[in-house]
């Protein structure tokens, strides 16, 4: 479905086209034109690798801390389940920011933090929660992240496709609470002007 989506709003390529051959008998050279369309499968494979060091950094973490708790895991407790733990929240990840990117290109929407050039708390705080919840479209307007939303349930609900012992209800709730974690994280980062 990503590959589809993000092929479906294709890199637009301008190339001059080589002059005759005037009197010194010179060509121009042929030039390329990168347009933002271009930029989004580049912006899709950073996200994705950055996702992915964070993860398995929170995963093998999470793990450790869950062994050391004493906690039960949907595996079994040793290397291999810990191990299948990882492999399972990269998955997520990965059809996390598929279906977000994809989505995104489809609907011309920005998929990027965009930091607030205002000043003091409350416009700082309005602005990260705005962020959170809305993407700005080609013409710079906004509108309710669709891709973002959809984007984290469908990882949530994909990743009940192989792990073991969570309803519905359940990966619900958590993707929700995650998105609400997401917005307190975007207040932190446009307080503290990490990313700017």
């Amino acid at each position: 479905m990503a590959a589809v989506a993000l092929t479906a709003v294709p890199g637009r390529a301008a190339a001059q086209a080589p002059a005759a051959a005037g009197s010194g008998g010179r060509r121009q050279q042929q030039s390329i034109q990168v347009t933002p369309d271009n930029v989004r499968f580049s912006n899709y494979l950073h996200d994705l690798t950055a996702a992915s060091r964070s993860t398995v950094i929170g995963t093998i973490g999470g793990g450790v801390a869950n062994h050391l708790l004493g906690r039960p895991s949907p595996w079994n407790d040793g290397a291999e389940g810990l191990a299948k733990e990882i492999a399972s929240r990269e998955a997520q990840v990965a059809v996390t920011l598929s279906v977000r990117h994809g989505l995104a290109a489809v609907m011309h929407r920005s998929t990027g933090y965009h930091p607030c050039d205002c000043h003091g708390f409350g416009p700082r705080v309005g602005h990260a929660l705005l962020e959170t919840f809305t993407d700005r479209r080609d013409d710079g307007s906004r509108a309710f992240s669709v891709p973002r939303f959809a984007g984290a349930y469908a990882g949530s609900f994909a990743r009940m496709a192989w792990e073991p012992g969570h309803s519905a209800g359940s990966v619900a709730m958590g993707t929700t609470v995650s998105l609400g974690v997401s917005a307190l994280f975007n207040v932190a980062k446009e307080l503290t002007g990490v990313g700017r």
